[in-house]
């Protein structure tokens, strides 16, 4: 694919994304992790908290520069938007499908004419998670893409944000039957996914059927989508004085913050749920953080210090995409361990990174943060041989 003239401090943004959510995402045991590195248990926000609704605020910024391009029609876009939703989405429900047969396979039996014949089991369907991070992105990409041209003008598209996020507020507190409309087991987020999808398709990782990238949890997260389209006409307004971009983004990005905080008193600031007072917390934050990569980037072109982080910016959905199938695929790889059997990871961990980290402390946090940055700086080095090669994978 051919190069095409891009925004820097938006890849720059997007990669230092992409590498903190495949970062947090495999550390070398799940049972040693240092503190920001973990999600907040419920309500609360770690740094880690912030790294997805960063990377859909990216999405957003970027999506201001393919719409705002003249002579682009809504039929045109329009299907173009819904193919990529569509892509990113069947990638993301392929990877949570992989390996698709059950390990060790199992023979079931077919008859074909009156021959019988085995085939491996095919992993069943129906317990498959539907939603997911990359589903979520797709869903969310059509969605957000629809409306934005469809509504046209900024002041419209920002009062349909209003009213998703208000009403979102209100749909929780109306709809939930937990003792608190917060509760993990109740809440009206639980309840439409549970009706729409059914338990055998939620993720149980809370201890409950319960989806932290659900359906209706995935309207706010459109927001997050407004706002970094938003930030986008912010950068192409003051494209002649980055300076003044610098500081409207991160002025704006401070005024969101406050916002979160304030409605967290009534709305608790939530990852899971997707709060509204979430939503304007992350993304004031993510306002600000692409203010200072324009100001180093742009305003004191200092583009050295964070040229690294432009290679995971030009692949980015394929590059988290490959840090996912490559954990799944070391999963099913056995190797023997003393008097046990280890997939390939904890293997590697253990024998490799356990003894490294040892030497420096005995902490084990230490030698699972190893194993993490290992494996970061191997995808680095894929998403920085494609960039040089000017191969750039779009899903």
């Amino acid at each position: 694919m051919e190069k095409k003239e891009r925004i820097k401090s938006i890849d720059v943004l997007r990669g230092l994304t992409v590498a903190t959510m495949i970062t947090v995402n495999n550390p070398g045991t799940w049972g040693a992790i240092y503190p920001p590195l973990k999600h907040a248990p419920w309500s609360g926000c770690t740094p880690t908290d912030l790294v997805f609704p960063f990377f859909m605020f990216i999405v957003g910024a970027s999506m201001w520069f393919v719409f705002s391009k003249a002579g682009c029609s809504f039929d045109t876009l329009g299907k173009k938007t819904v193919w990529r939703a569509f892509k990113i989405y069947a990638v993301g429900f392929l990877l949570t499908w992989y390996p698709f047969f059950s390990f060790p396979i199992e023979m079931a039996p077919h008859e074909i004419m009156g021959i019988e014949f085995s085939f491996p089991a095919m992993k069943n369907l129906d317990t498959i998670r539907i939603m997911g991070v990359l589903q979520r992105i797709g869903v969310a990409y059509g969605i957000t893409g629809l409306l934005i041209l469809g509504l046209k003008k900024m002041k419209y598209i920002l009062s349909a944000a209003a009213v998703i996020l208000i009403g979102y507020w209100v749909v929780m507190m109306c709809f939930g039957t937990g003792e608190t409309y917060m509760d993990v087991n109740g809440n009206a987020a639980q309840r439409f996914d549970l009706w729409l999808l059914g338990s055998r398709h939620l993720y149980t990782g809370y201890g409950t059927a319960f989806d932290p990238e659900g359906l209706l949890s995935t309207l706010p997260a459109c927001v997050n989508i407004i706002f970094g389209y938003l930030a986008g006409s912010i950068i192409s307004k003051y494209k002649e004085d980055k300076l003044m971009a610098s500081q409207q983004l991160m002025f704006w990005g401070a005024v969101g913050i406050m916002i979160g905080l304030a409605w967290d008193l009534a709305f608790p600031i939530n990852k899971p749920i997707w709060s509204s007072s979430y939503v304007f917390f992350t993304c004031g934050w993510a306002s600000v953080l692409l203010g200072m990569c324009i100001y180093i980037i742009d305003v004191k072109k200092k583009d050295r210090l964070v040229n690294p982080l432009l290679t995971f910016g030009m692949n980015p959905l394929f590059i988290f995409m490959m840090a996912g199938l490559v954990a799944k695929t070391m999963a099913l790889i056995k190797i023997p361990y003393q008097d046990t059997v280890l997939s390939l990871q904890p293997y590697l961990y253990k024998t490799v990174f356990v003894p490294l980290g040892g030497f420096i402390t005995e902490d084990p946090r230490f030698a699972s943060l190893l194993w993490a940055l290992f494996y970061i700086i191997i995808f680095w080095l894929i998403a920085h041989i494609l960039y040089k090669k000017n191969i750039f994978i779009k899903l």
